[in-house]
């Protein structure tokens, strides 16, 4: 079967499971959904700045027009020193939000996974979406979070390029540890196993994967520019996307 058809029947399992129940859907993504949201409502009005300061200043793009702005008691090139050594010491905080957003993420994740599986299951939205904060799921998580930041950033280190196709074979570690669990096969297995099964998995198939994230940016962008809220559809929608094609990978192998 083509990428192109496997794309489109994963989209039209999510969009048919998803009928009559967007709500619930969207509800199960509300974070995710509230900060994109956010973000896009940003940039939106970003972009319509831009345009009125482009319009009503003309002159704006001339290197004087910014080395004569002042901010407070700083200049322009003392104002951005501030705003660099503020970043720099905000790493921590960066891992810690990167792990919280993937926390929940794979929560969304586990509970579309069960309701693809069956349609017409009955969850709570919210137990849904925070169940890897339960002792069932959360050190496994973390666990394989930290084991995955170290090899992607290890493979980064050689190539951007390297750390990117390693993104894409560790993409199913987290689903293929809910499914070991399930079976009963958690306590044999390793966590840095779940990270080699899904690069086993992936063989052959990080492309695909590659392709179907790449058919969904025409939305995102979309979204970005419609005050956010196009995400209300769109993250629960994407998310069930991808979810299914690891439904897809486990049916096919």
């Amino acid at each position: 079967m083509s990428n192109h058809r496997i794309r489109h029947q994963l989209k039209n399992e999510v969009k048919q499971t998803f009928k009559g129940h967007w709500g619930q859907a969207s509800l199960t993504a509300l974070i995710p959904i509230i900060i994109q949201a956010v973000a896009g409502f940003i940039i939106s009005m970003v972009i319509l700045m831009s345009i009125y300061l482009i319009s009503t200043h003309p002159d704006i793009f001339h290197p004087s027009y910014w080395s004569n702005l002042t901010f407070g008691d700083s200049t322009s090139s003392e104002f951005y020193k501030e705003v660099t050594s503020s970043n720099n010491h905000s790493e921590v905080w960066n891992f810690v939000r990167g792990a919280l957003m993937t926390f929940i993420g794979v929560g969304i994740n586990y509970t579309f996974l069960d309701w693809l599986r069956n349609p017409e299951l009955k969850f709570s939205p919210v137990k849904g979406a925070f169940q890897v904060f339960t002792k069932r799921y959360f050190i496994p998580a973390l666990a394989i979070f930290v084991l995955q930041f170290i090899f992607q950033f290890l493979w980064t280190l050689l190539f951007i390029i390297p750390g990117i196709i390693k993104y894409f074979s560790y993409s199913q570690s987290y689903l293929i540890y809910k499914d070991q669990l399930a079976s009963g096969n958690a306590d044999r297995i390793e966590y840095v196993d779940c990270i080699t099964m899904s690069r086993k998995l992936m063989m052959g198939h990080k492309f695909e994967f590659f392709t179907l994230k790449l058919s969904m940016i025409g939305w995102y962008l979309l979204c970005l520019v419609s005050f956010g809220i196009g995400f209300i559809w769109y993250i629960p929608y994407s998310q069930g996307v991808y979810t299914a094609f690891y439904k897809h990978l486990v049916e096919a192998s």
